[in-house]
């Protein structure tokens, strides 16, 4: 043992009494009370399984349903084996019982004699919440995870071996210091963070539509979308790898409807001129002088797009995913000065007007519109920043050297782990785009441009646009609806 009065091993020159043994002490007090909790939290966890055994299991039956409509799963099948213990997890912490109460909550107040000294852990216990964390660290020992619902991070014992970039879904309790994973936990791919990010962002707002909602039901809900949008993407994916005909389909459509297809009789009926004056009118005209501005560039490009595509045969009702994504995500990149700013700006202004279609019960436009909303809400600024960053970056001068080596086209362009990629003839091939910010590692856009090609990587050295890549999971047909394709 170190005796107090010897020079600290730390190379400071003092004795080690006045330098580095009350850091020492400290370290090990931690340890100790860690160690403490962690026992107390396992010994907690088992009597509250027990408990409710004793006392809820006869009602487990009717919150099996309820389970699996927020995962999303077959309603007219069991619950699968490996989501048994996720489906524990939700009926001790989460599960809406008496006055919204929760099966832990009637447990501490059954027990509350006997959790005496043990307070701090039962309070870790009531107030963790099930979310989606991003392990931004991993150590040795310990990792750090960052909370997708509020960027707020964690210290948590390393138990699992958890690579960093992952996306986890689970439940911190704190024990110590620290945290520690709670129960079961189902990890995603880095490249679903802004998608997971917008559905949480979702339901945080809880605006009109998700009132009736437990806010700790949240976390369940976004698990269940992303589940089913991790297999739509491995769907996606196997599609552009395998099937090289799907991938030239998606890509000579991404531009459909050109705007060139001018309608025979340009212009709008009288009644869809007149809705269009009404919501000006009653909804635009009481606000900011500013703010109507950006409602009268709205309107104004939507009567464009709509007089040129449709003309006087239009009704809302012709209004399908395909068209929004190309009005939102394709002419409107070409047709307008646009920033990432007015980009939100433009996509709310026109939420306004579909929401009051709705509201009117004019059309139901809105409940389509809804879902390349959320699609396009974080994609549509992206891309108008990466277009600006490529244009200002990202071009090379055509090299003689390679010849005629040179393909115009529409690319798709992602971030892998190595960096930039782009498919070309169904191939992923590195492209030169030194300091692509990696921010943008969760979006894949396509690219209209040239591109030129060497031994082992390819250039661009033109492009002419830049637009998002957006996919739609439509559940009532078992199909992937991607922008732009019919």
């Amino acid at each position: 043992m170190l005796s107090r009065n010897k020079p600290c091993p730390c190379g400071s020159g003092r004795v080690y009494k006045s330098c580095c043994e009350r850091v020492v002490t400290i370290q090990i007090a931690e340890k100790i009370r860690e160690h403490k909790e962690k026992v107390w939290k396992n010994e907690c966890l088992m009597d509250l399984n027990k408990w409710f055994k004793g006392y809820w299991k006869s009602e487990e039956q009717k919150w099996i349903q309820h389970f699996k409509e927020l995962l999303q799963l077959p309603p007219d099948q069991s619950i699968p084996q490996n989501f048994s213990s996720s489906f524990q997890s939700w009926l001790l912490f989460d599960a809406p019982c008496i006055s919204k109460r929760r099966p832990v909550e009637f447990w501490v107040m059954a027990k509350r004699d006997e959790l005496r000294g043990k307070e701090r852990v039962v309070r870790s216990l009531l107030e963790a919440k099930f979310t989606c964390y991003e392990v931004v660290e991993v150590g040795n020992e310990s990792m750090v995870f960052r909370s997708l619902a509020d960027q707020v991070e964690y210290e948590v014992i390393k138990e699992h071996a958890i690579s960093k970039g992952k996306l986890i879904f689970t439940r911190l309790i704190r024990v110590g210091n620290r945290y520690e994973i709670c129960g079961p936990f189902i990890s995603f791919m880095h490249e679903m963070r802004g998608e997971i990010l917008v559905q949480l962002e979702k339901y945080n707002r809880l605006d009109e539509e998700h009132q009736d909602l437990s806010t700790r039901e949240h976390g369940w809900k976004v698990l269940g979308w992303s589940i089913q949008r991790a297999k739509e993407l491995e769907k996606i994916e196997k599609m552009v790898s395998a099937s090289p005909e799907m991938f030239e389909n998606m890509r000579e459509a991404l531009l459909w409807p050109t705007v060139e297809q001018k309608s025979e009789h340009p212009g709008l009926p009288i009644k869809i001129i007149q809705q269009l004056e009404q919501f000006y009118v009653t909804q635009v005209t009481p606000l900011q002088k500013i703010t109507q501005t950006f409602y009268s560039r709205s309107l104004e490009m939507l009567y464009q797009y709509l007089s040129l595509r449709f003309g006087q045969s239009f009704d809302w009702s012709s209004l399908n995913e395909d068209y929004l994504s190309h009005y939102f995500g394709v002419w409107y990149l070409e047709h307008a000065k646009s920033t990432p700013m007015g980009s939100k700006i433009f996509l709310n202004t026109s939420k306004h007007l579909f929401r009051w279609l709705y509201s009117q019960g004019i059309s139901d436009i809105y409940l389509t519109f809804k879902k390349v909303y959320i699609s396009l809400i974080r994609a549509l600024p992206i891309t108008i920043e990466a277009r600006r960053w490529i244009m200002e970056n990202g071009l090379h001068p055509a090299r003689e050297e390679y010849g005629n080596s040179t393909t115009t086209d529409m690319f798709m362009l992602a971030v892998s782990s190595t960096g930039p990629v782009l498919l070309v003839k169904n191939k992923w091939k590195p492209i030169h785009l030194r300091g692509f910010p990696t921010i943008w590692s969760d979006y894949r856009f396509w690219v209209r441009g040239t591109v030129q090609f060497d031994k082992n990587a390819c250039y661009f050295i033109h492009v002419d646009n830049l637009y998002p890549m957006v996919t739609i999971l439509d559940t009532s047909v078992n199909e992937n609806q991607v922008l732009g394709h019919k």
